[in-house]
């Protein structure tokens, strides 16, 4: 009677365990299937190597060499792209023409009582968008003050004082602050890189060194 049971109790087990394996090797076989089906596993996919960022986009636009000729040029004609009368837009093809294909324009949020700084990474295409719905209704000029410039090789980075106006000759800014500009000099001109900038507060005053122009070599 013991010998039944046992043997029953045996089989009973090599059931489960067979219905088991019969369940993992399902799983696999759909695995498996999945990846033939639709390619490889985004897990084994090798990642791609980096690529110079100029050279991987030969039909970037290209500039108005007056524009980057200089590192002075290429601060001032971002300032001139990136300002519009109400009703107007952007010229996005100039805006892009003056940074590298992977460059950045950063949006800083100033500290609260509610809220810590922090920032939003732009392209030019999505800081135009942004301007263009604001312009529908005023216009933006920002101009340049003055520039405190830094070259090392074809690096250079500029701190660029800026006040910024709804209208071009209105006698008094809505806004003061610091653009911050990271450059690359390549093949006879400059690129902006990087554009990064804080606004003017009570508790940020801009320095008065930055209120005039300095170029360091």
């Amino acid at each position: 009677m013991n010998d039944s049971r046992c043997l029953l109790y045996s089989r009973s087990i090599g059931l489960k365990l067979r219905k088991l394996l019969f369940l993992v090797a399902t799983f696999f076989l759909t695995v498996c299937y999945s990846t033939l089906l639709f390619g490889e596993s985004p897990s084994m996919t090798p990642p791609q190597a980096p690529q110079f960022d100029l050279n991987s986009h030969p039909d970037w636009p290209k500039a108005n060499p007056e524009d980057v000729a200089t590192i002075e040029s290429t601060v001032r004609a971002f300032f001139d792209a990136i300002s519009a009368p109400a009703g107007g837009k952007l010229d996005r093809v100039r805006l892009r023409s003056l940074f590298v294909p992977a460059g950045r324009i950063v949006s800083s949020r100033a500290p609260s009582s509610s809220q810590a700084a922090d920032l939003k990474f732009l392209s030019p295409d999505e800081y135009a968008a942004l301007s263009d719905s604001q312009t529908v209704s005023k216009g933006f000029f920002d101009r340049n003050l003055a520039n405190e410039i830094e070259r090392f090789g074809v690096m250079a980075h500029v701190y660029s004082a800026y006040e910024s106006r709804f209208n071009r000759d209105d006698a008094k800014p809505v806004a003061r602050g610091i653009k911050s500009f990271e450059l690359l000099n390549s093949g006879n001109r400059w690129y902006i890189v990087q554009m990064y900038w804080d606004s003017e507060r009570p508790d940020n005053p801009i320095p008065d060194r930055y209120l005039h122009d300095n170029v360091e070599d």
